[in-house]
């Protein structure tokens, strides 16, 4: 099969003015209204995002968003708790944990902790976009 190459316009704030229509069934119209309202996304970006091989992922439930706020309230005191220990003395934080070894193994582990928590709710608050190209086809 031969593919035909399309220049893109790479403006991500280009203005689309062509219309590309396809029929469905009811169903699959509200299917695919249902999905990319699960990705915060408009029908025509969630199509052209599909059509370019790329599948968007779909944003949280109010539940997940919930469980998300507490796991994020818990990511602020582990900096809370990374900073205070950091501003302690090395008196103070053998007096506090009476153990070297321990304070500097668990401040270690504290710290990836907040680290990888800090990564996890960047990644997941990111919004879907909208690809200016396809996906090339090894990464299909």
């Amino acid at each position: 099969m031969e593919h035909e190459t399309i220049e893109q316009n790479t403006a991500s704030d280009a203005k689309r003015t062509v219309f590309i229509g396809a029929k469905v069934t009811p169903q699959q119209k509200e299917e695919i209204q249902a999905r990319a309202q699960q990705c915060g996304m408009t029908v025509s970006n969630y199509l052209l995002s599909r059509a370019y091989g790329y599948a968007p992922r779909a944003r949280l439930t109010r539940e997940e968003a919930a469980l998300l706020q507490e796991l994020d309230g818990c990511r602020s005191d582990l900096v809370k708790y990374t900073s205070a220990l950091q501003g302690m003395s090395t008196s103070q934080r053998l007096t506090l944990f009476n153990q070297v070894p321990f304070m500097a193994g668990w401040f270690h582990k504290l710290r990836s902790i907040a680290e990888a928590v800090s990564d996890f709710l960047t990644a997941v608050r990111e919004q879907n976009r909208v690809p200016s190209t396809p996906k090339p086809e090894e990464e299909k």
